[in-house]
């Protein structure tokens, strides 16, 4: 007779003890996800893998049960192996009531039959062997809001928005049951949806450790990420990773740590529809970033001690874009002969630090000019240049990571690429800006402004006159912004 993991669950998750939630602050069980240094996040689900308008479909389209059974799990193991991949994040579902492994709970409180919902393969335990074959941990993708686009589940489970505990404590046990049977097999979970200020759910803390414990009823070592919304922040007492979900690959650490949980940042490689940072690259086709540009962001992490996630696009029969793949292949390779750099020249505090192109009152960011990269203003090498398209008065910023006191800025531009007037600005918190200097009439000579020390973590450059008559200048391209204490 199976054990009632409903009324088991409950027990555990009603705080009677049994498994503390709190996560640890620098919780050594993330040692090997650091060491890892980046792993590959895939979307599999019934409306991209088997929805015929897609591309991920291949044009196929059976029901959810078959298109698990159909699924390769050793082609996919050895995609990630040629990937460098040290981890796979893998959808189990989201909003709807199609998961990709059995589950007794959630078939008994949702009258669903088995296949119905649930896969009656169990694809979790499939994918942990073809991938543990390869030493690749595998993770789990998971959400704190359940089977909410189905009604037949919703009637069932008491769906409703602020999450109400008698709803999260029946997904919880459907939590539990998938944590219990899969103990150690599965690394980590990467939970989506669990969000308090954004939309109407309120995860509060104590909501959050119910579902905490839940997923580690099976493994404490596991390690878990809560996600609350499109940011990078250490949000909750029960993490120990920061789910990190962005829409562009940009920010670094100062160190491993957040506020005792490891750094992670989560984004896609895809290309965006429409070519602008609105998110639209989630397990899309295309390449975003070049080869260089990759490895060179993770490298800047890693050695930091953060780690980043790679969201791909996956086919149905569990093949990988091509052109994503091979951006993959390249990384292992290319980081293996990377080296930390010393700041150049020295002392140069906006050396390889965060850098966006914004429209001149910073209100919005530009894409990139042709072939170059954002980072091309504070690469060290005077050969290359960051320069925006689509708008000619333009901002160039830099994020030094944490408040220092600046006292000089020297702004280095490309040939044939200067503005006539320029302003430079710097914010402690990037809300208020205090203008530090201002510049007119100038003749593409590289430019310094030295100031009183100004406390600054963001330093811009704007380019106010960047063509008309009777000026000298052209549109701004940035050949090294410096800033020093």
């Amino acid at each position: 007779m199976k054990p009632n993991l409903i009324a088991i669950g409950s027990l555990v998750l009603l705080g009677l003890g049994l498994h503390p939630a709190d996560a640890e602050t620098n919780n050594p069980h993330t040692d090997w996800f650091c060491k890892a240094g980046y792993g590959v996040f895939v979307h599999y689900l019934n409306d991209v893998q088997n929805n015929p308008d897609t591309v991920q479909s291949l044009d196929r389209q059976t029901s959810w049960d078959e298109c698990v059974r159909e699924f390769d799990v050793n082609r996919f193991a050895d995609a990630m192996a040629q990937a460098g991949a040290g981890y796979v994040i893998f959808t189990m579902h989201q909003r709807t009531r199609f998961l990709i492994a059995p589950n007794a709970t959630f078939d008994r409180i949702t009258g669903y039959k088995p296949g119905e919902a649930c896969a009656t393969r169990d694809l979790v335990t499939d994918l942990h062997t073809a991938l543990s074959a390869k030493n690749i941990p595998l993770m789990l993708y998971w959400t704190g809001t359940g089977p909410s686009a189905d009604a037949k589940a919703n009637a069932a489970m008491g769906w409703q928005v602020p999450i109400a505990k008698d709803w999260l404590l029946k997904w919880a046990a459907i939590t539990e049951e998938y944590a219990l049977r899969y103990g150690e097999k599965v690394a980590g979970w990467w939970v989506d949806g669990c969000y308090f200020k954004h939309g109407d759910l309120r995860y509060d803390d104590e909501k959050l450790g119910i579902l905490a414990r839940a997923l580690k009823a099976g493994n404490p070592k596991s390690i878990i990420a809560l996600n609350p919304g499109v940011e990078l922040a250490a949000y909750s007492r029960h993490e120990d990773f920061t789910a990190g979900e962005q829409n562009r690959f940009h920010e670094q650490p100062l160190g491993r740590w957040l506020n005792g949980e490891q750094w992670h940042i989560l984004s896609y490689l895809g290309a965006d529809r429409g070519g602008n940072y609105l998110g639209c690259g989630w397990c899309e086709p295309g390449t975003r970033y070049t080869k260089r540009e990759l490895a060179e962001y993770i490298f800047d992490v890693n050695h930091a001690g953060g780690v980043v996630s790679v969201d791909v696009l996956l086919f149905r029969d569990g093949t990988l874009d091509r052109s994503q793949l091979e951006v993959l292949k390249s990384l292992r390779p290319a980081l293996a002969t990377m080296k930390a750099r010393p700041p150049v020249p020295p002392g140069n505090l906006a050396f390889r630090k965060p850098a966006r192109l914004l429209s001149l009152d910073g209100s919005h960011e530009l894409v990139v000019n042709h072939q170059g990269a954002s980072k091309f203003g504070v690469d060290g090498e005077p050969n290359t240049s960051a320069l925006a398209a689509n708008e000619w008065p333009w901002t160039y910023e830099v994020d030094l990571l944490e408040p220092r006191a600046v006292r000089r800025v020297n702004v280095t531009f490309a040939k044939r690429g200067f503005a006539t007037d320029l302003r430079l600005q710097a914010s402690a918190d990037r809300k208020t800006w205090q203008s530090i200097a201002n510049a007119a009439d100038l003749d593409g000579s590289p430019y310094a402004a030295e100031f009183q020390p100004v406390k600054a973590q963001w330093i811009r450059v704007s380019a106010l006159k960047p063509n008309g008559p009777n000026q000298k200048g052209t549109q701004m391209a940035v050949a090294e912004l410096e800033v020093y204490e």
